[in-house]
């Protein structure tokens, strides 16, 4: 896929980093040369220029791309000219970051609804982070359901996925297991994948490390993990 992140920023840049990593095109735009230069390793495609101005946007290939992410986070009004731009070019999908609440009601107006607060979705998984350590990553599917990777409780180990009966005392969906490289250190929180388990076996007995994916209720997520029997 191609996108195209305007705003090189911090946020802009990690983005970037990201997809680019994942295999994906990115187009990095931004009118600080400095901002361009320090990505010209990382991405292929850089533009150095001020989007406000309408005419940039003949410079970049929207038409390709999948979506285009205003990831300006520094200027308001900025970050408002941009969008605006944006929604003029046809884009198929727009993405901004919004600085707060009367700029994402302006960015509505534009007809953009696809809105991003990092601050507070960083800080909403850093809060269930800490309430649930075990829990290493999710994706809320909504109406507090999520797909959750987990570390297995000791109350699993040695049990098969028959014995543990997720589904029957806690009302979960076991999607698959993962194995990790290395055990947890201080420096990462984050383990390193090395084998994914496909279809679980029901015959398998869960083992210390394995990483289980999980689709259910946040609540029966947590009691899982709390669960001593």
């Amino acid at each position: 896929m191609r996108f195209c992140i305007i705003g090189l920023g911090n946020f802009g840049t990690h983005l970037a980093r990201q997809l680019a990593r994942d295999g994906h095109e990115v187009i990095g735009v931004d009118n600080d040369p400095a901002h361009t230069e320090a990505m010209k390793d990382e991405l292929e495609f850089l533009i150095t220029a001020d989007c406000s101005d309408i005419n940039v946007f003949e410079e970049i290939p929207v038409a390709e791309c999948d979506a285009i992410i205003v990831a300006i986070g520094e200027s308001f009004e900025s970050s408002l000219s941009v969008a605006a731009n944006v929604q003029q070019t046809g884009a198929k999908r727009i993405i901004c970051r919004v600085v707060n609440a009367l700029h994402a009601r302006l960015l509505k107006l534009l007809k953009i609804d696809e809105l991003l607060i990092p601050e507070s979705m960083a800080a909403a998984w850093l809060a269930r982070s800490l309430r649930t350590p075990d829990l290493l990553d999710s994706f809320y599917i909504g109406k507090s359901h999520e797909i959750a990777e987990v570390v297995a409780p000791a109350a699993l180990i040695g049990k098969t996925l028959i014995e543990a009966d997720l589904r029957g005392r806690y009302e979960l969906n076991l999607i698959t297991i993962l194995k990790r490289k290395t055990a947890l250190s201080s420096k990462s929180s984050v383990p390193q994948i090395d084998q994914v388990l496909g279809i679980p076996d029901p015959a398998r007995l869960f083992e210390e490390g394995d990483i289980l994916v999980l689709f259910g209720h946040e609540k029966n997520i947590r009691r899982l993990l709390n669960d001593d029997a």
